[in-house]
């Protein structure tokens, strides 16, 4: 168990890393200038028991990230009860569009084909959000 948490840690570093390197920084910082927000819409396109392990590995990954200093939350959207299915949405910050792809692309629900996924920027028009 040690093991795959660790060969999990390393894979993060992956990430971050190659977030840096997509966006042309050599180190990277949650709290650097020019960073956009960006927006994952995703739905299930494989059946629930097929998702759930990647679904686990998804939410380990957005606490990993969390943890080594990036401003990303991820969730699911729900009906007017309160139901989940409507797929879900991931906030984060990004240098660029570029960026943001990649780090979508290392998603543990993209990565095994879980989901049909698109990715916008998303500007602030009237207001704003505190970093997450």
């Amino acid at each position: 168990v040690a093991h795959s948490g660790m060969r999990r840690s390393a894979a993060v570093y992956r990430v971050v890393l190659l977030f840096a390197l997509a966006s042309r920084v050599t180190a990277f910082c949650a709290t650097a200038d020019g960073l956009k927000w960006f927006v994952k819409t995703e739905q299930f396109c494989k059946p629930f028991p097929v998702v759930k392990p990647h679904l686990e590995a998804h939410r380990a990954w957005v606490a990993e990230l969390r943890e080594a200093g990036m401003t990303i939350t991820s969730g699911y959207r729900v009906d007017a009860e309160g139901k989940p299915g409507g797929g879900g949405l991931m906030l984060f910050r990004a240098f660029d569009h570029k960026a943001a792809v990649k780090l979508c692309e290392s998603d543990p629900l993209v990565a095994n084909e879980c989901v049909d996924w698109v990715v916008n920027g998303w500007i602030a028009e009237v207001g704003d959000i505190q970093s997450i």
